[in-house]
């Protein structure tokens, strides 16, 4: 759809954006939730990991096309600025939506050259970082203070934004330096796998300017940060206002399915790899995404991940909504 709005231009523009948060909301509203794991015929059927894992190697490449097919598009294609936002917001949604979708995905893998598949899908949104971070980082602390990307109840996803972004960075770095540090290496060296992002991602910003020009240079930051912006917008809903409890001997209680938010709804869950079966993720990392199952203790949310975006963007809706929610669980 991304592609089709490139290159028709006009109102096409706008057809991923109407997609993702007309169409799939009302779909998942009228198909309903599907609760059910996997029987044991399709369980076996997708235990075939290479037809599932060529997907995501398709998706990669088809991501990073993307952001080249929008800088062509941008440099030699003369439309209105409506137009334009319609461009930014529909590779914006595709490579942020699902491309990182995919990069997450690929990052938790045991394969090297699967993990870096999943950093080259980060460095096209110049996000690598998230690869140590997440990994190392969230899945340890996840539904604690210490951890960034868990929001606590009665923060707006914007002061989330504002607080997570930069702290996730440091917080990988902080982890790289740690790792280094352990294994008794210098940490300004050709180890530390967070400097080694940072030539990449400027590597792949003077690639895109040798390309398309300084002229859509900015424009590609916009679409970077709404990617990445979007991905964390995501993370607010997973986990906001889901804490771990601190038990009697000074540590956190064991991550369990109550600390993530999951949705069952059927296209959304189609469509984003079963992220939403969040909870099952989180018990189980290394788990590949056709196997997760639905857990019976797992917090469920109202509507699929493109209508919670929505009400995530309107906080005074999102505290009414979600709040009571937490309070039913207490």
């Amino acid at each position: 759809m991304a592609i089709v709005g490139l290159y028709l231009g006009s109102w096409w523009a706008w057809l991923t954006p109407a997609f993702v948060f007309l169409v799939i909301p009302l779909v998942d509203g009228v198909l309903g939730v599907d609760e059910s794991s996997k029987s044991e015929e399709s369980f076996v059927w997708s235990s075939r990991d290479g037809v599932y894992t060529g997907i995501l190697v398709a998706q990669v490449i088809s991501q990073i096309g993307l952001l080249f097919a929008l800088g062509h598009c941008w440099t030699t294609m003369q439309v209105e600025r409506w137009v334009w936002v319609g461009w930014i917001l529909s590779v914006s949604l595709s490579v942020g939506g699902v491309g990182i979708t995919v990069a997450h995905e690929l990052v938790h893998r045991q394969a090297r050259w699967q993990r870096t598949l999943g950093k080259v899908m980060l460095m096209g949104v110049l996000y690598m970082h998230f690869s140590i971070e997440h990994v190392r980082g969230h899945h340890a602390s996840v539904g604690t203070h210490e951890d960034a990307a868990s929001a606590p109840r009665g923060m707006s996803v914007y002061r989330f934004l504002m607080r997570t972004v930069p702290l996730q960075w440091w917080s990988a770095w902080e982890l790289e330096r740690k790792r280094l540090v352990k294994h008794g290496r210098a940490v300004w060296s050709i180890h530390n796998e967070m400097l080694w992002f940072l030539v990449c991602q400027l590597l792949w910003l003077v690639l895109l300017t040798s390309m398309f020009g300084l002229v859509f240079l900015p424009v590609y930051l916009v679409v970077a940060a709404l990617s990445f912006g979007l991905l964390e917008v995501v993370n607010y809903i997973e986990h906001y206002g889901l804490r771990r409890e601190i038990r009697g001997h000074g540590r956190y209680e064991a991550v369990g399915p109550e600390h993530s938010w999951n949705s069952n709804h059927r296209l959304s869950r189609a469509l984003l790899f079963e992220l939403s079966r969040h909870s099952d993720h989180h018990l189980h990392a290394l788990k590949h995404y056709q196997k997760l199952a639905n857990g019976e203790r797992s917090p469920q949310l109202p509507s699929g991940y493109p209508g919670m975006v929505l009400l995530a963007l309107v906080p005074p809706v999102w505290f009414w909504m979600m709040d009571r929610r937490i309070e039913l669980r207490t």
